[in-house]
């Protein structure tokens, strides 16, 4: 909460905060954007690259530099920008690594062995921004990519702006409202009105990265065989529930060629959230439409808790916002009203605020397995009774007030925190 008025949420616009903020993606999203920013620079430019520059703003340099890019043996950014430098068709948005053919992934190496691409960080007002710089002979191109992984900003073609994006605030899905601004209790009570088949497309999400597990079980991930083991041994809807999510991150964060369905521009974030309700649901045998509805709570105290944070943070964004929207959805699917869906919020807010982030890359697919499994563990006590209290630690009166309080925490909080986090990749010679 910014200020003393709150803003009401009707059923339309519900659906279309929860429709903008769900994305199709392959691969880490940090890596795909870098992709999709050398891209548009390189169509910007009209020729093949002879040189890149990749800028980047310190949260993505550290999620993308040791992440696989999928489809190839190449990890980080550089290969990801030579990639879509060699691409050179943005058209297919956060999907642009699915053109990696043998032959791109080839001339993207040589591009970066020969040390005609380069990747920096500085510090940026926008934690989300790539700045891609293509040039050939005495023409230089600059495409900007800003606020969203997938959002285009400013192209320039020898400083001469050929695009230029309206300011955040003022472009087409800013007709939304600023969910810092909508009580959590109103967004989620308005869920149960909703039909379900309006909501329909978080079960095709579900779907989406439930094909992106079994494509890891398939591929025979340790850590995705080792749930699936445990689960066997022990079968429980928290172990069906890590399972799924775990084989899925995996998978993501291995660099097989799976899209997945991401929500306020991240793969995992989608992955716990849809996954963690969804193997949750399944096991317990939920119908279709508590599912659906189960999904729509999860994914809105995703997107209102970026909504506080921002969509990078110096803390881990899957331990905190869809483990908390998964934590509220196991309540509802318990039979949980809204006070222990609260409860269970606070809680997790209360016990995992402030796990580190340290970058995307393979074990990544163990945080999400350890929230998810905790999100629902959190949920069972929640409706047994116990849970955290509001006003201990940064856990606040009630559930918007801590979601204020995490962004705090993250920015200016966490500050030196990442700072330290970025020191340390880079002295263990990360490029």
């Amino acid at each position: 909460m910014r200020g003393d008025t709150w803003t009401d949420i009707d059923d339309r616009t519900l659906i279309a905060v929860l429709r903008a903020e769900i994305r199709r993606a392959t691969g880490c999203t940090e890596v795909a954007a870098a992709a999709l920013a050398a891209a548009h620079a390189v169509g910007a430019l009209g020729r093949p690259a002879e040189h890149l520059h990749l800028s980047v703003s310190p949260n993505v340099y550290k999620n993308g530099v040791h992440v696989a890019v999928p489809g190839t043996p190449f990890r980080g950014l550089a290969a990801a920008a030579a990639i879509g430098a060699e691409i050179g068709d943005p058209s297919t948005g956060l999907e642009i690594l699915d053109a990696a053919d043998a032959t791109v992934v080839e001339a993207a190496g040589l591009a970066v062995a020969s040390g005609a691409v380069r990747v920096s960080f500085s510090a940026e007002d926008e934690p989300l921004l790539l700045r891609a710089a293509a040039s050939a002979g005495n023409d230089v191109a600059v495409a900007v990519i800003a606020g969203a992984h997938d959002r285009l900003a400013e192209v320039r073609r020898n400083d001469r702006v050929v695009f230029k994006a309206l300011p955040l605030r003022d472009d087409a899905e800013d007709d939304l409202p600023d969910l810092r601004d909508v009580p959590v209790a109103r967004m989620l009570a308005t869920v149960d009105r909703i039909p379900v088949a309006d909501l329909e497309f978080l079960m095709d999400a579900a779907r989406l990265n439930a094909d992106a597990a079994r494509a890891g079980r398939e591929a025979e991930g340790r850590l995705g065989l080792a749930l699936d083991a445990r689960a066997a041994e022990a079968p429980s809807p928290r172990a069906a529930a890590q399972a799924w999510a775990g084989a899925a991150s995996e998978a993501r964060m291995g660099g097989l060629p799976v899209p997945v369905a991401a929500i306020t521009g991240s793969g995992n974030h989608g992955i716990a959230n849809f996954l963690g309700v969804w193997g949750y649901a399944q096991a317990v045998g939920a119908s279709h439409d508590r599912t659906v509805r189960a999904l729509a709570i999860a994914s809105l105290v995703t997107i209102a808790i970026k909504a506080h944070t921002g969509k990078l943070t110096a803390f881990c964004g899957c331990a905190i916002a869809p483990a908390t929207g998964l934590a509220a959805a196991a309540a509802y699917l318990m039979g949980g009203d809204a006070a222990t869906q609260a409860n269970a919020m606070q809680t997790v807010i209360g016990t995992f605020a402030g796990m580190l982030c340290d970058g995307a890359k393979g074990s990544c697919a163990f945080k999400v397995a350890a929230v998810v499994g905790a999100a629902v563990d959190i949920a069972g006590l929640a409706v047994a009774g116990a849970h955290v209290a509001a006003g201990d630690g940064i856990v606040g009166a009630t559930v918007d007030r801590s979601f204020a309080n995490l962004a705090r925490l993250n920015d200016p909080g966490m500050r030196g925190t990442e700072q330290a986090v970025l020191d340390i990749i880079a002295a263990c010679g990360a490029a």
